[in-house]
């Protein structure tokens, strides 16, 4: 029985390390083909962080290009939610509030990695 306990405080344990202290810095682009404004916020997904934090979120509204530059913790995984203004059930990556899961919406924080999307109507 000590040694079944032990093996699973060892799994915890393992299952539970914790980012790295350092910070690096990613940089999303994303471009909005919604005839609506858009909200946008990143969500860490390994603690509670959120850019710009604070329950607010970047709004875009043209259709140009816009850089978000994030200073993460090295190692953790950033993803990105986008909703209409007015309607987070019109929705990209994971959503309002990192509600929802998501296909190759997130990168892991390296300095210089950068990800590209279009989010179209």
């Amino acid at each position: 029985m000590r040694l079944a306990l032990l093996f699973v405080a060892l799994a915890l344990t393992a299952c539970a390390t914790p980012l790295p202290n350092t910070y690096e810095d990613v940089e999303f682009y994303i471009t909005s083909q919604s005839s609506s404004p858009v909200l946008v916020e990143f969500y860490s997904q390994h603690r509670n962080a959120a850019w710009p934090g604070g329950g607010q979120a970047y709004v875009i509204r043209d259709y140009e290009q816009h850089r978000f530059g994030l200073h993460c913790r090295s190692t953790e995984q950033i993803c990105y939610g986008a909703w209409v203004e007015h309607n987070s059930r019109e929705y990209w990556g994971v959503g309002k509030d990192d509600a929802f899961g998501c296909d190759n919406c997130c990168m892991t924080c390296r300095d210089g990695n950068k990800l590209y999307y279009t989010l179209h109507d």
